[in-house]
């Protein structure tokens, strides 16, 4: 569905260029579960969409409503508590959601128009990497006038039939003496 896939491309170039400090954007294949084994720059946000429900609109367009999961990771080795001397340095993920988050909100693109946050959750079991899940649902669009019905057919040829051996008897016999 070449939708998604220039949505995701249109996401990349945009988050990249308006999101200062940004430097890493992916599709969500759970890199921030294994991120020992995931090497890539931090921050990082990760994208994934959620299941779309579609209504024809006629005149070959389909609107879906879509949900889009970003989820942004934050490499932070500071103390958040009350009283420590890095608390500001250790809160400064809140500024980079912040950003992701405005960056976001009220978006249209080519195919998604609207999108708007509908959920967000801490994500606090990825070591000295904190990952904020942002959901957003908008309006995917999608033209299928270009697509092309495929009508999955049979052709037979006709093939000379021909005589086939007599099936052959088992003639061994195995005994259990």
């Amino acid at each position: 569905m070449g939708a998604k896939k220039d949505t995701f491309k249109q996401m990349d170039a945009y988050l990249m260029n308006f999101i200062d400090g940004l430097k890493w954007f992916d599709k969500d294949k759970q890199q921030f579960e294994d991120i020992d084994n995931n090497v890539m720059p931090l921050p990082a946000v990760l994208m994934s969409f959620g299941r779309t429900p579609y209504e024809n609109q006629g005149e070959n367009i389909k609107h879906g409503n879509v949900n889009i999961r970003f989820r942004i990771g934050f490499e932070n080795y500071a103390d958040s508590y009350t009283g420590s001397i890095n608390q500001d340095k250790a809160l400064e993920f809140f500024d980079f959601n912040e950003a992701v988050f405005s960056a976001l909100q009220g978006l249209d693109l080519q195919y998604v128009k609207n999108l708007d946050l509908t959920a967000d959750e801490d994500d606090v079991q990825n070591k000295n990497v904190i990952v904020t899940v942002l959901e957003f649902s908008g309006t995917l669009i999608i033209d299928t006038s270009n697509v092309q019905s495929v009508t999955p057919g049979l052709k037979l040829n006709p093939v000379k039939e021909v005589a086939r051996p007599p099936k052959e008897e088992n003639t061994f016999f195995y005994t259990t003496d």
